[in-house]
């Protein structure tokens, strides 16, 4: 009898289920691990402050060419910096922009814009055209109406706990934009949310090989899955 045909027999399935999603959300996603105050997951890498459900799609999309800005600087600027070709993120907090300062790479130019109207507008600014635009900062809705006068052909718009803010939702898809949300927990919190992502509709960032392997905690087959072959690779 192998070792987990016997664990199965001792051990409740209920004890055994807790202690693999511990697994996941202590040892590889890292739930609560931070570093330096921002959240990192298992391997020790910073993570955007979304949900894992989106954290997943991200990491299996190629922005190596593309141009980012974020309204709400933090670890996720950490995280786009390692995979875009440029990041623009401007920030209303004092205490988060001098957190970050010291920290960012060459290829991030980080604004402090403590003024509301300033800061929704910051990306009006002779910055050019983005192809991801994040929005999980201060004052969302307008952030957001300005974000699609720079939003680049094929790009999509990113805003989180789209659940509190339903109109700026509503607006975004009104412009239209496809809506796809990402719903469930997100590093460090003990609750669900919802990270969405509005999708241009000639959507063209392309994917990465992690698109198609398991997601965290996922299995992989030891074999191809037969129904997954071509015919001719079937049948020869």
């Amino acid at each position: 009898m192998n070792f987990d045909r016997l664990l199965r027999i001792l051990v409740p399935r209920r004890i055994i289920s807790a202690v693999r999603l511990l697994n996941i959300f202590q040892q590889q996603h890292g739930h609560v691990r931070q570093q330096d105050g921002f959240p990192v997951n298992g391997q020790g890498d910073f993570q955007p402050w979304l949900t894992y459900p989106m954290i997943e799609f991200l990491n299996g999309l190629d922005f190596s060419k593309k141009r980012i800005f974020e309204f709400g600087a933090g670890s996720s600027t950490l995280y786009w910096a390692k995979r875009a070709m440029e990041v623009v993120s401007v920030e209303f907090d004092s205490g988060w922009f001098e957190a970050l300062r010291t920290k960012v790479p060459g290829n991030v130019q980080l604004i402090h814009e403590p003024e509301g109207l300033q800061y929704a507008n910051k990306i009006r600014d002779n910055l050019g055209l983005f192809d991801i635009i994040v929005i999980d900062g201060a004052e969302r809705y307008r952030a957001s109406t300005a974000a699609l006068t720079a939003l680049a052909p094929g790009g999509m718009v990113i805003l989180d706990n789209a659940e509190w803010y339903p109109e700026t939702a509503n607006m975004l898809c009104a412009a239209g934009l496809i809506e796809v949300r990402f719903s469930g927990f997100s590093p460090i919190n003990a609750f669900t949310s919802t990270s969405t992502a509005f999708l241009s509709r000639d959507f063209s960032i392309p994917c990465t090989p992690q698109a198609r392997m398991p997601a965290v905690g996922g299995r992989k087959l030891p074999t191809p899955a037969l129904d997954d072959l071509a015919p001719a690779e079937i049948c020869p």
